[in-house]
């Protein structure tokens, strides 16, 4: 039986909860409009905090997954944005530790993007990253994603190397689709045209 107490206190429990969730994404809002800022007058396109890899346009991923110096200061702009740690030019002020973390953030973002790449030319299997928001994938980095940086998706069956990938070892397989990345980002440029 609920006493007129506990009933009290479970109704302040779920107002705390609701106001602490309503923060969070308060927060999480706050951190994506910082974080899309310089994409939106780089790209001249519209993103949000739900924008994932799949749904950039082939003229933004054409950019990002370019992988030069120039190319990653996109990534940098988005990541510290997310993070808090100012404009992009400021990279290069950041604390070593901020350094790191933001560069390891863009080498699996840059991984996630060249993947989308992949499968939207039908190289690479879908992959579970593709459907998560971009925010989320930095914001969540350190406690969901860091432990997978360096795993692949497969190899899609209809990919000429297919039956090559098949016959080499499982702990292999990561590498082989790694080997193909460039040729992955040349191809899709050609494809979709580099902007």
């Amino acid at each position: 039986m609920v006493t007129p107490l506990k009933s009290l206190l479970l109704a302040d429990t779920g107002a705390i909860v609701a106001q602490v969730l309503e923060i969070r994404e308060q927060k999480r809002y706050l951190a994506g409009k910082k974080a899309f800022e310089s994409w939106r007058k780089r790209f001249h396109e519209s993103f949000d905090i739900e924008t994932r890899p799949e749904d950039l346009t082939e003229a933004a991923l054409s950019i990002l997954i370019e992988g030069t110096e120039e190319a990653s200061m996109p990534l940098y702009e988005f990541i510290m944005g997310a993070l808090g740690l100012g404009k992009g030019p400021r990279f290069y002020s950041l604390e070593t530790a901020e350094i790191l973390l933001v560069t390891d953030i863009s080498l699996f973002l840059l991984d996630q993007l060249r993947f989308e790449a992949m499968r939207r030319m039908d190289w690479v299997e879908d992959w579970p990253t593709l459907h998560i928001p971009l925010l989320d994938l930095v914001l969540d980095y350190a406690g969901r994603f860091s432990s997978a940086k360096h795993a692949t998706p497969d190899l899609s069956a209809t990919h000429p190397l297919f039956p090559e990938y098949q016959r080499i070892f499982q702990g292999d397989r990561p590498s082989f689709v790694r080997r193909l990345i460039p040729d992955a980002v040349r191809a899709f440029q050609e494809q979709f045209g580099t902007p």
